[in-house]
């Protein structure tokens, strides 16, 4: 089954390249890149795969570039697009594309018991 997905996804660059934030800073007045994923279907691993790599594309675009000579800008850099990617994809909420990022990146989720 096709899931029809008309809405966009905003990738949020979590900080800035030199780790340090504005104090009282607004998602609003974070860079952001659009993506859209309504022409994928999220039901089948390679619609997931697809959007994956959009959402990364995009991360990689708002965290802008790095001087690789400068090892903090490289760290930096990442830790903006991994923050970006995890952002995006809990806003996307879709099962199968958090477990896709969940294996990517070798994470586990722990549930909690039921009482």
């Amino acid at each position: 089954m096709k899931i029809a997905i008309s809405c966009t996804l905003l990738v949020v660059l979590m900080g800035s390249l030199n780790g340090v934030a504005a104090a009282g800073e607004s998602d609003n007045e974070l860079p952001k890149r659009v993506v859209h994923f309504a022409d994928l279907d999220l039901t089948r691993n390679a619609g997931v795969a697809v959007l994956y790599a959009r959402i990364r594309f995009a991360a990689r675009e708002v965290c802008g570039p790095v001087d690789e000579r400068i090892w903090q800008s490289l760290v930096a850099r990442n830790r903006c697009v991994t923050q970006a990617i995890a952002r995006a994809v809990t806003d996307v909420n879709v099962p199968t594309l958090t477990s896709y990022h969940l294996t990517k990146t070798g994470q586990r989720i722990t549930l909690a018991e039921q009482r």
